[in-house]
């Protein structure tokens, strides 16, 4: 693939008359990568990925996937290469088993009056059970589940949307905030999750205020402030003391243990 997988061209987006979240965003994503994207709170990041997996349409600029714009590509063609799940899913129907809302995942590989599961719709449910270690919640109903548990099933219907036994080259995962609720052994395995993915060519995008998460897993990392992205590239050259001083507002010293970066925070910072 030549060029990048995705891009924006001078996009902007308000939410109301000049209270612009995004001013004139231009940036290329590159296939195969992880993304992490960090910035203070209402920086712009949730806004950004919004625009990029369709949920935000009402945008200034141009938004373009394999070097179209986003417009010119059918509907369920994008449902196929690009998954998004957002911070806090709204579950409508608390008595849905697991299985029942990952199926719903297989709408962009089926006909107008086509209804009952295939083989290869119960063969990705699986695959994307078993890769999140969710096995054992097939049959629970969503009403059931924790925060964090859910948080890991709609991350599965996510994957079943991609159909993650298909290749993943071109495809991209959209994450925001994918560790809202979970413990911290858990984090570390969605995030294992991802790399394993990415190592098999998906592009995954990142949302996350855990920046040492960020530091470990992501390649590049894109930096906003105040709805301008003031920083991209790779994420040792982005996420260094001085981005953390200035755009943080925060003391640390970034520390290197056998080739693993850490952020030590140091006390009396500015906030």
């Amino acid at each position: 693939m030549s060029g990048p997988l995705i891009s924006l061209e001078s996009v902007s987006f308000s939410y109301g008359k000049n209270e612009y979240a995004l001013k004139d965003i231009s940036l290329s994503i590159e296939a195969g990568e992880i993304y992490s994207i960090i910035g203070r709170n209402g920086s712009g990041k949730s806004t950004l990925v919004k625009i990029i997996s369709g949920v935000f349409f009402m945008y200034d600029g141009i938004l373009k996937y394999s070097g179209k714009p986003i417009f010119d590509y059918d509907r369920k063609f994008l449902a196929r290469q690009i998954a998004y799940v957002p911070q806090e899913n709204a579950v409508t129907d608390f008595n849905l088993t697991v299985s029942d809302l990952l199926f719903f995942g297989r709408y962009a590989y089926k006909g107008f009056a086509e209804f009952k599961n295939t083989g290869a719709d119960i063969k990705v449910v699986n695959e994307s059970l078993s890769m999140l270690g969710i096995d054992g919640f097939r049959n629970k109903k969503l009403g059931g589940l924790s925060g964090g548990e859910r948080q890991k099933v709609f991350l599965a219907l996510a994957l079943v949307q991609l159909d993650i036994t298909s290749e993943l080259d071109g495809k991209v995962l959209i994450v925001d905030e994918p560790l809202t609720f979970l413990d911290v052994n858990y984090q570390f395995e969605i995030f294992n999750v991802l790399t394993k993915l990415n190592k098999r060519g998906l592009t995954v995008l990142a949302v996350t205020h855990d920046l040492n998460i960020a530091m470990k897993y992501s390649g590049r990392t894109l930096l906003f402030d105040n709805g301008i992205l003031v920083k991209s590239g790779i994420t040792s050259d982005i996420i260094t003391e001085e981005s953390l001083s200035k755009y943080f507002m925060i003391n640390s010293q970034i520390v290197n243990f056998e080739n693993d970066f850490h952020i030590n925070f140091i006390p009396n910072s500015k906030i």
